[in-house]
């Protein structure tokens, strides 16, 4: 089954839908071992705005060029068009639920999607139809969320988890 199907993206929707609004509450609670804040260094401000714009150049802006180039494809125009609606449902979450429940819900929001958006990717690789470029272009798509994903695992998780300051620290 395609993964850039109907049925599975109404799927995946909810679920990370549910599994944010359970991580929220759990936080507010304190029933979970996270922070409800986000506790990056100046550093690591100072890097995430800069890996901002990296997203929205790989993530966003060339996913668009590599639609405009494959056109003439159908299953450029389904595969692109669900990844694209993927991504804005991803930043919608994170800025509803970072106002409404904790500012930290966008990690685990951030690395559901991301988790996800490869999986897409990988199922797209196997769909669509690829000139020298736009394999390139895809490649460096690719190579972006598998970096964002080792991000989120390396500086964006552990400043959210509780138990990683008591392992720092021993």
């Amino acid at each position: 089954m395609a993964i850039n199907n109907g049925l599975i993206l109404t799927l995946v929707i909810p679920i990370a839908t549910s599994l944010a609004i359970g991580y929220g509450f759990g936080v507010k609670a304190q029933r979970l071992p996270f922070k409800a804040e986000i506790g990056f260094s100046e550093k690591q401000l100072q890097f995430l705005k800069w890996w901002v714009k990296l997203a929205l150049v790989a993530g966003v802006l060339l996913p668009i060029c590599l639609l405009s180039l494959a056109w003439r494809q159908s299953s450029s125009w389904v595969f692109w068009g669900s990844y694209l609606l993927i991504v804005a449902i991803q930043l919608l979450s994170e800025r509803v639920f970072s106002r409404s429940l904790v500012p930290s819900i966008v990690v685990p929001i951030g690395f559901f999607y991301t988790a996800f958006r490869l999986w897409q990717l990988l199922d797209g690789f196997a769909q669509l139809r690829f000139s020298y470029l736009t394999l390139v272009g895809f490649g460096v798509v690719v190579l972006f969320w598998v970096a964002n994903l080792v991000m989120l695992m390396v500086m964006a998780i552990p400043t959210i988890f509780i138990g990683s300051e008591s392992m720092s620290q021993s």
